[in-house]
């Protein structure tokens, strides 16, 4: 009875196994009709893409190439004879001549084995090479398509092989001339934007930088090019692409300048970063980044102990954006340090001439403190202002004190 059941299930294994067989050559006959059914022989022939007796036969992949690579086609004459094609359709379609491609790939790779005898003759390598070259701007459009229909993660996948193509045929020393740098630039910039857009920071700036090697320019590219080397933590190349944006469309864009003075703020290069804020303020119009420019010049003025020069800059960072608590904690710090300085000379009359300050000081970090409360820094240094000032300020030194972290 043993041996019985395992003649069953032999005999089973092997109907399965001819089934497959029969399957691929029920998709080559499809295929090799006048009017192909292209899905038909797809579906018939997919089940033998993972068959153990057929996911290696050559014959198999490349006929899921050839009928996936029709679905593709046949869309594109139904838009040629004027036939409305919807948007699924399209994104199907596009991601058939993907599939195209890696069935016609996983061909080539299986007719490259020795056969029985050890020897290697390719079947079909050599129309598989002439078919894919053909298409080679269809990746580009279908990249197009799938762009237009949102699925930017497809787009990112057909131009991929769009770019990458030349060299992989050159390689298989099959030659197809490549589109132009211009072209190739365009779509290695809309690549990036795909990969910036599902979170792939990495390709992005690799995208970017192509696209900027094939000498296209605009200003977005440098300006999402910083953005994605920022959310990389990529100091390096964020700076690269503020460097060139700035040279490039600093006289209309003052966001590379930003960047930059942060970096040379970061070294403590001050002149560096006067030199960029002053720039900046000659084609900047937007306040806030007035006040951001101010600010930074106050910093500046500060550090080399220019007590008029910052507290004109913080005053007129404050004047811009009313609503900058960075603005104000600058203004109050920059007079309060003054205000500690003439408390501290020594003078009989000291602390009465240094409570004017003291109070302005105290009523800015105030302000900054209402439009930012983490500024944790500032209920500990008013506490100490108030209880400096004394009389006639206990409530506040009391309140200021309870608010302490």
């Amino acid at each position: 009875m043993l041996r019985f059941r395992f003649v069953i299930l032999g005999l089973l294994s092997g109907f399965v196994s001819y089934a497959q067989q029969s399957a691929v050559k029920e998709a080559g006959h499809i295929l090799s009709t006048a009017k192909p059914d292209f899905a038909a022989a797809l579906k018939s022939v997919k089940p033998a893409l993972e068959h153990e007796d057929t996911k290696t036969d050559p014959e198999a992949w490349y006929y899921a190439g050839k009928a996936s690579l029709g679905l593709w086609d046949r869309m594109l004459v139904d838009i040629s004879v004027g036939q409305e094609v919807k948007n699924d359709r399209k994104k199907e379609c596009g991601h058939n001549l993907i599939d195209s491609y890696d069935y016609f790939r996983q061909a080539m790779t299986f007719d490259s084995l020795p056969n029985e005898k050890g020897k290697v003759k390719p079947k079909y390598s050599k129309d598989i090479l002439n078919i894919v070259a053909k298409n080679y701007r269809a990746f580009r459009n279908a990249g197009i398509f799938l762009y237009d229909v949102k699925d930017l993660q497809g787009a990112y996948d057909a131009w991929e092989i769009y770019t990458t193509l030349p060299a992989r045929l050159k390689a298989q020393k099959k030659n197809v001339k490549s589109d132009s740098q211009a072209e190739l630039g365009q779509i290695y910039y809309y690549q990036a934007l795909c990969a910036m857009s599902t979170n792939q920071m990495g390709n992005a700036i690799r995208k970017f930088t192509e696209a900027r090697e094939t000498g296209f320019s605009n200003k977005d590219l440098y300006l999402y090019g910083m953005e994605a080397a920022r959310r990389e933590n990529s100091d390096s190349i964020m700076l690269s692409f503020a460097r060139t944006g700035s040279e490039l469309y600093g006289d209309r864009e003052v966001s590379f300048a930003l960047v930059l003075i942060n970096d040379c703020l970061k070294r403590q290069d001050y002149e560096s970063c006067q030199a960029l804020a002053d720039k900046a303020l000659t084609v900047n119009s937007d306040d806030k980044v007035k006040s951001q420019l101010y600010d930074v010049l106050g910093v500046i003025r500060d550090s080399k102990g220019d007590f008029e020069g910052a507290l004109a800059n913080f005053q007129k960072a404050v004047v811009y954006d009313p609503n900058s608590a960075k603005a104000y904690f600058d203004l109050a710090r920059v007079i309060y340090n003054a205000s500690l300085k003439v408390a501290e000379s020594g003078g009989e009359e000291s602390e009465a001439n240094a409570a004017p300050g003291l109070e302005k000081a105290a009523e800015y970090f105030e302000k900054a403190y209402s439009l930012n409360p983490s500024m944790s820094q500032i209920p500990e240094t008013l506490y100490g202002i108030y209880y400096r000032l004394g009389v006639g300020y206990e409530a506040k030194a009391t309140e200021w004190e309870k608010r302490q972290k």
